[in-house]
């Protein structure tokens, strides 16, 4: 769970939080608001006397603490240390990695039934289905992303000229576009591991 101590008189950086953060949240580790009074039975090391603190909690156990206003940037590099750990995806979000070619998560992706792609930090719908299609590079292609889920970004690395693609909400590398896609589209090269699944 992500609980946030809020403040029960106006608080204005937990109104901030609530605005540049949690209103964009949508992933699968739920978000709870509570008062400082509203946490009998939880494991804290974190003091909750600052609002907005924001603790990450397994089992009722705090894992990660953090006090004051987080922006989105810190919040999503936090939640992505609490739910990726030490693991390939946490490389390609956060530091650019990119996946091996046929990995195992793009072999359970290339074929799914109809549906969406969405941030597997925050949960927004990133890539649809109906814009899949086999280019056969061994990672997943599609011709176009959903409409302002992804921003681009010039990446010169490796003496190369390419244009790299973050999601928009957590701010997270995703892979790259090319003009290579069928039919003169574009073709958007994205690493599986930063992914989840959700059947229409």
């Amino acid at each position: 769970h992500i609980l946030v101590i809020d403040a029960e008189d106006f608080c204005p950086y937990c109104k901030k939080f609530k605005t540049d953060v949690a209103n964009g949240y949508k992933g699968d580790i739920p978000l709870h608001f509570r008062f400082a009074t509203q946490l009998d039975g939880l494991q804290l090391k974190t003091p909750t006397w600052a609002t907005p603190t924001i603790l990450l909690l397994q089992d009722g156990k705090e894992v990660f603490g953090r006090q004051g206003y987080m922006n989105p940037e810190q919040f999503y590099f936090l939640l992505g240390k609490f739910k990726l750990g030490d693991s390939e995806a946490f490389n390609v979000a956060f530091e650019e990695n990119t996946d091996a070619r046929f990995c195992k998560q793009y072999e359970i992706f290339k074929n799914t039934p109809d549906g969406v792609f969405v941030d597997k930090l925050s949960g927004a719908v990133l890539f649809d289905t109906r814009d899949r299609f086999d280019s056969g590079s061994g990672w997943l292609s599609f011709t176009k992303a959903v409409d302002g889920a992804v921003i681009e970004k010039p990446d010169n690395s490796y003496g190369m000229k390419r244009t790299e693609i973050r999601a928009k909400v957590s701010g997270i590398h995703l892979g790259h576009v090319f003009d290579d896609g069928p039919n003169g589209k574009p073709r958007y090269c994205i690493n599986a591991t930063v992914l989840d699944f959700v059947p229409r």
